[in-house]
């Protein structure tokens, strides 16, 4: 499964584009699609028997081979009426739904076998659900490390073929073994029927055992606050704190080790060494995103990952320990599926809509606190148990005050203030840690408290959300600069006095290279059009002349809402050129545009520092040149301080047969920086060179020729660990 659901993404992507309906009709599809497989494992066995479940299984295997090698409904996704989402759940469920339906109910299932088996196992076969887990893992580091690199999606689909005709062979084997087990144990009298209570564990293979319903529900919410957290954290991570291309991989990989460690057999999980030390990772990663910090790197992103890695343990850990006996193995799976799925779907259909910030990071550390053990050795007498409310409520109005007073105090500085605050509430809360009610008030109130500081970024102007990620813009009142933040990477500027309003900052400085083409393009009047994919806050219009068109091709609505807001930014009222804005994936929607259309195409897709990989293949190389007229030329950005792009690039215009050229404009002039220039990489690609010799005669710009040896990306095939800087 964790080997599938990449390779069909990369399969979509071209297809469909990068949106967010996309996005999270897949995560919808995979989780619903795993929730279901749980449920027929566990519902059919009772309705027909368990024997007849395990032939009818093996069928639907066999008929699943049927409906292989995936092959998606290319004709499909030309309908332009049919929404994305309905679009993607359909595609999926043809081209995969079976299979990974088979594949979902194949991990309870084999432990079901086992437990009606007589193996040594057979009483307690949960370690199978770390064993599944384990090979989670090796699928989800496997992806990206061997197969990505190495095969093509055809390759890749023909070998996933083969292993699940290898898979197909193994059940089969499994079924024979069970069957034959079963028999022998009919003839067999019952060797364990001597074995007390005390020695099989609290939990016997005893079908007359009631499962309550507050039971259930425990399981569901320790499956849940770990998943909600795995999506939460990594957001945070791969948006606040450094947005490296698969940083993702880690924190998934820690949340299926999580499970490995759990229910392959350690009993530390929930012991009382670890619960203390999670209460101060846990305590740790909250003040952290109560104070905004973000650096240095080293401290503030371990933490992060390990505090989730030990909240899953210790929830996972109690799952371990509370599952029931093997006869209701399948229902213990199927709470655990469903409490996956409450915690996904929170994170991504739930949060986007209700909250302006990435609230549900802070929501669920709070929730962790409050489903973390009671430290052994603790009073639960009734008068300790009333001051797990109201030492927190005592805490957080005391802090609120202090801090009020605190910023009466003008000698007091916000970095001193800061310490004060934050090094006492830590201090309190830490105290809290052994009583999980006490402590999950304590984060709540230390949340609260941050709310009321102030912010370290200047007057916020504008703060808001959408499904791909918390925007803010805020007034620096130093510079006097109003600046676009996306996390904590600002993504666009604009000077807030009167006479240089229409001066572009940043990236886009009229000296460097974006400004050295576009200006060209619009001197002397010139009435070409420009193509920009990615708007930010417009400020590559002020480069343009009146005569100009500038269509901005850009993914989400709400930049261009902050864009066209004039309390915010003003680019796009008041710049020279006719403006048109067009939302949606630059691939899906350039496709309608006429050929030929655009003198400049402007490729700005890169200012996060993951990039969109289906932007910047051959295939859409092809699309934005057959966009772009005969002697046009195409401008990329590829300023990015985790990889190096120009040797993909490289290959790209020598497969292509263009004239590339790049401009590294690093080196930065004293009064460049007090403009607002920072440094950053363009190249410039041409079919014709005649477009491209007046800045080839410039020092400033260098021929690439090939030498550079990247490897050539296409919609079958990229490799991101091959162009990450690893130094």
């Amino acid at each position: 499964m964790f080997i599938i659901e990449p390779m069909v993404a990369k399969m979509i992507l071209p297809l469909l584009g990068g949106s967010p309906a996309v996005w999270n009709a897949s995560l919808a599809f995979y989780q619903v699609a795993l929730l279901i497989g749980y449920a027929y494992a566990h519902y059919l066995s009772s309705w027909i028997g368990i024997k007849r479940h395990a032939f009818l299984h093996l069928a639907l295997v066999f008929i699943a081979i049927l409906l292989l090698p995936v092959t998606l409904p290319v004709r499909w996704f030309s309908a332009p009426a049919v929404h994305p989402t309905q679009l993607v759940l359909a595609a999926l469920t043809v081209a995969i739904g079976f299979p990974f339906f088979v594949i979902a109910a194949a991990a309870p299932l084999l432990q079901k076998w086992i437990a009606q088996t007589r193996h040594s196992a057979a009483r307690d076969p949960y370690f199978l659900y770390a064993a599944s887990n384990a090979g989670s893992l090796a699928g989800l580091l496997a992806y990206p490390v061997l197969i990505e690199p190495n095969l093509t999606l055809n390759q890749q689909n023909y070998y996933w073929f083969c292993g699940f005709l290898a898979l197909t062979a193994l059940i089969a084997l499994c079924l024979v073994s069970f069957l034959y087990s079963s028999s022998r144990a009919a003839g067999e009298p019952d060797r364990d029927a001597t074995i007390s209570v005390v020695e099989r564990g609290a939990d016997t293979d005893d079908n007359e055992i009631t499962i309550t319903l507050s039971r259930r529900l425990r399981w569901l919410c320790w499956s849940c606050v770990p998943a909600s957290l795995l999506s939460g954290v990594t957001l945070y991570v791969t948006t606040d704190v450094v947005s490296v291309p698969l940083l993702w991989v880690v924190p998934l990989a820690a949340y299926l080790l999580s499970f490995i460690v759990t229910f392959g057999g350690a009993q530390w999980a929930t012991g009382p060494f670890l619960v203390r030390r999670h209460g101060f990772l846990l305590l740790g990663a909250a003040i952290i995103v109560a104070t905004g910090a973000t650096s240095p790197v080293y401290i503030v992103l371990p933490l992060h990952l390990l505090a989730f890695f030990v909240t899953a343990v210790i929830c996972h850990g109690r799952l371990a320990q509370d599952r029931p006996p093997a006869s209701h193995l399948t229902g213990f799976y199927l709470w655990i599926s469903l409490g996956g799925v409450v915690g996904g779907l929170f994170n991504a259909l739930v949060a986007p809509q209700v909250f302006s910030s990435v609230l549900e990071y802070p929501l669920m550390m709070v929730a962790a606190a409050f489903a973390r053990p009671v430290v052994s050795g603790t009073d639960n007498a009734a008068a300790v148990k009333k001051m797990d409310w109201l030492l927190p409520v005592l805490f957080c109005a005391a802090t609120l005050l202090l801090l009020e007073l605190g910023k009466s105090v003008s000698s007091l500085s916000r970095a001193n203030l800061h310490l004060m605050i934050f090094g006492v509430s830590g201090i309190f809360c830490l105290f809290f840690a052994n009583r999980p009610i006490r402590f999950g008030l304590g984060l709540i109130a230390l949340f609260l408290i941050a709310a009321r500081f102030p912010q370290p970024y200047g007057q916020e102007l504008f703060h808001d959300r959408s499904f791909f990620g918390a925007y803010r813009v805020t007034h620096d009142l130093s510079s006097k600069r109003r600046l676009l933040f996306h996390g904590t990477t600002i993504h666009g500027a604009q000077s807030s006095e009167p006479a240089k309003h229409l001066i572009p900052l940043s990236y886009y400085h009229s000296s460097g290279p974006a400004g050295q083409v576009l200006l060209a393009g619009a001197g002397g009047g010139a009435t070409g059009k420009v193509a920009i994919v990615g708007l930010g806050t417009g400020a590559l219009a002020c480069h343009g002349g009146a005569a100009q068109q500038f269509t901005f091709y850009e993914i989400d609505p709400m930049v261009e809402m902050i864009a066209r807001d004039p309390r915010l930014f003003t680019y796009l009222r008041d710049c020279s050129p006719k403006i048109d804005v067009v939302i949606g994936d630059a691939r899906l929607t350039l496709a309608h545009a006429p050929d030929h259309s655009h003198d400049i195409f402007v490729l700005d897709a890169f200012s996060s520092d993951v990039i969109p990989t289906h932007l910047l293949t051959r295939q859409a190389i092809e699309l934005y040149l057959r966009k772009t007229a005969a002697d046009g030329i195409l401008l990329v950005h590829i300023s990015n301080r985790y990889m190096d792009l120009a040797p993909v690039l490289d290959r790209l215009a020598r497969e292509l047969g263009l004239t590339a050229l790049i401009q590294d404009d690093f080196e930065l002039r004293p009064e460049e920086i007090a403009e607002g220039k920072t440094p950053s990489r363009w190249i410039l690609l041409s079919r014709d060179s005649r477009g491209t010799q007046n800045f080839a005669a410039s020092p400033r710009w260098q021929r690439l020729d090939g030498r550079l040896g990247g490897d050539l990306w296409t919609d079958e095939f990229s490799d991101v660990l091959k162009v990450m800087r690893w130094r």
